[in-house]
């Protein structure tokens, strides 16, 4: 990895003022320019920015809204928002833009690692937060945890997780090349006829959870393909959610050995409740505003604005909103 550059003053405070003005997620005084190294390329051109806003957003969604302003004043940069306190400050209070390389640095450094195993009582500390692909403003993750391959998690703003979760996630490099070593190691004759061949490909392993999401205690969500919390779902303890399974119809070898399929997204809308203890399993798309009830187990899509519950979970009822039609 290249040596870092050291961070570039801003080459337009007005442009960043502008921004400020469009956006009231934005503060002036809280963005930076910053020229990002690249192997055997030219520098790229950042802008961070943090998120101050009160309303609830999608840093995806601003960050293209961003992009696209700065093209309107003819302004070409990558825009990474970042939660409010991540740029480095002077005593003044402006931004730092000598540490900022530094900074950046330590981020880059922070997503190379595999697993975070935090065994206090206590919430994730703020120099972890940098290991995820994104952390919003004023979000936390209460310790005890266990989580794999962060760097493929997205946590967006005032979103909280309860104590003792898990979340596994499984890209293609959780794999290692290592599919069907085992197998063929333990039961040789067997594993010769399975085809082992490219199934630790087309793994994006993408998890999203939403502005103002909460987790309730001791959740496990496994993750290879895609699974996405909309804003403001609540969900009580004991959550099990999962994009895919273990291959079980090879009859002779153990599921154990075997890897587990490439999944089906798992999708989860805006202000869903879940109750206590419910699963929900790959390619599940449950709508805006519905409920799943304690201890259902969701295996088909759920409507909007409905109420379902059991094992598996079947609709009950609707409480859609009453039509403004006249």
């Amino acid at each position: 990895m290249p040596a870092m550059s050291a961070a570039s003053q801003p080459r337009d405070d007005r442009s960043l003022e502008t921004l400020a003005g469009r956006f009231p997620q934005l503060r002036a005084d809280r963005m930076a320019w910053f020229d990002e190294p690249r192997e055997n390329a030219a520098p790229a051109r950042v802008l961070f920015a943090e998120f101050h806003g009160g309303r609830v957003d999608d840093n995806r969604a601003l960050e293209a809204a961003i992009s696209g302003a700065l093209a309107e004043m003819g302004l070409a940069a990558d825009v990474e928002i970042v939660r409010a306190g991540w740029l480095p400050l002077r005593a003044d209070g402006r931004v730092a833009h000598e540490e900022l390389g530094a900074r950046h640095a330590a981020a880059v450094e922070a997503k190379k690692r595999a697993c975070i195993e935090d065994g206090s009582f206590a919430v994730l500390p703020e120099e972890m937060k940098d290991c995820f692909k994104r952390f919003g403003t004023q979000s936390k993750i209460r310790t005890p945890c266990e989580i794999t391959f962060p760097k493929c998690v997205s946590i967006g703003n005032w979103v909280s997780f309860g104590r003792y979760g898990k979340i596994v996630m499984l890209p293609k490099e959780a794999f290692g090349g290592a599919c069907g070593v085992l197998a063929r190691r333990h039961y040789p004759e067997l594993a010769e006829g399975f085809d082992f061949t490219g199934w630790d490909d087309d793994r994006p392993a993408d998890l999203v959870l939403g502005d103002g999401t909460t987790l309730g205690d001791r959740y496990f969500i496994i993750c290879t393909l895609s699974v996405e919390f909309g804003k403001h779902v609540m969900t009580a303890s004991d959550l099990f959610v999962s994009d895919c399974h273990h291959i079980f119809e090879e009859v002779e070898l153990p599921p154990v050995l075997l890897p587990p399929t490439k999944g089906r997204p798992v999708k989860i809308g805006d202000h869903v409740w879940i109750g206590i203890r419910c699963s929900i399993l790959e390619g599940v798309t449950i709508g805006r505003h519905a409920v799943i009830a304690a201890h259902s187990v969701v295996k088909e899509d759920v409507p909007p604005y409905a109420l379902a519950a059991g094992t598996p979970a079947k609709v009950r009822r609707f409480f859609a909103p009453e039509s403004n039609d006249s």
